[in-house]
């Protein structure tokens, strides 16, 4: 939704159907394999642009910040799934989006005066790139609001941003099904063949990504220098998408950080609902044939575990 001077847009969720991960280089960075779609589940991103000389703040919802005439807040949105606790006690200064904005600010060497609001649905630390969405959605929405012309440029600055960043801004342009690998910056569509239905499952907890890598180390000392790109691509090739057939190098890791996601996999499993862990976790989500069956499925996980569950699909 726009007009000339104010553009709301959806921030993805991103859900890693395959992730397949290779040991540090030297860096100290873990190249990856990973088959990513985006959802219709995400946060939203208000902006409006704003006359920079007459611009006088923005009231601090969750914080905010201001980059050369504009202001950033970032709020709960009041459209949450029931029983998601949404936390936005960071600086916004290190939030993602803001430092989006700075960043095409930078390249382009001059300011872009806007108000934005953040409105979070993506919870913290639940590997659904929900901080990397609200970037990714900044830079696409930037561009078009001020006619920048640089959709072609959006996915390499977005590197710079973190890994995730570069296929959301890919799946806001069209391209919701893709390879990853490398670091995040290397992207390959890979069509679907159809609407994907998923349950999202939030767990009350958070996985923050440095942990869950450095289990990783320790769980696998040995483990490849090259992520198996072949074995993301075999899942890849199969419509529709086994309920079991998703894979993630970082599951186990992410349950050593968090055991409580150990427990609630196994009492989903009992009852023959194969959940799996999404990027670096804490979110799990569950394949559905068909968007009815999601929604059963998504109250049946709640009934199992307790935890808030959503149906939702792929873009």
């Amino acid at each position: 939704m726009a007009d000339d001077h104010t553009l709301t847009l959806t921030c993805p969720a991103k859900v890693n159907l395959a992730l397949s991960v290779a040991r540090p280089r030297t860096d100290g960075m873990h190249p990856i394999a990973s088959w990513m779609v985006a959802c219709t589940f995400g946060d939203r991103l208000e902006l409006r642009r704003t006359d920079d000389n007459a611009y006088e703040g923005v009231d601090a919802g969750g914080g905010h910040a201001d980059s050369q005439g504009g202001g950033l807040q970032v709020v709960p949105d009041t459209e949450q799934p029931s029983g998601v606790e949404i936390s936005v006690d960071w600086p916004v200064e290190k939030d993602l989006a803001f430092r989006a904005w700075r960043l095409l600010e930078s390249h382009l060497g001059r300011p872009l005066p806007v108000t934005a609001t953040v409105r979070k649905r993506i919870p913290t630390g639940a590997g659904l790139g929900g901080g990397s969405s609200d970037a990714a959605a900044m830079l696409v929405g930037l561009d078009r609001l001020f006619e920048l012309n640089l959709s072609h440029r959006l996915v390499e600055l977005a590197a710079a941003l973190g890994s995730d960043v570069p296929f959301i801004v890919g799946a806001m342009q069209g391209e919701p099904s893709a390879l990853v690998a490398g670091l995040g910056e290397q992207l390959e569509p890979l069509p679907l063949k159809g609407v994907l239905h998923l349950v999202l499952v939030f767990a009350p907890v958070e996985c923050p990504t440095p942990q869950v890598y450095r289990a990783f180390d320790q769980l696998h000392p040995d483990a490849p220098l090259e992520a198996d790109v072949e074995r993301v691509r075999t899942l890849a090739a199969q419509w529709p998408v086994p309920q079991a057939g998703p894979f993630n190098d970082l599951a186990e890791p992410a349950m050593v950080v968090q055991p409580r996601l150990r427990e609630q996999i196994a009492a989903l499993a009992a009852e023959r609902i194969p959940a799996h862990i999404t990027g670096s976790g804490a979110a799990m989500f569950i394949i559905a044939p068909n968007h009815l069956t999601a929604q059963s499925l998504a109250r049946g996980v709640t009934a199992i575990t307790g935890l808030p569950a959503i149906a939702t699909r792929t873009l």
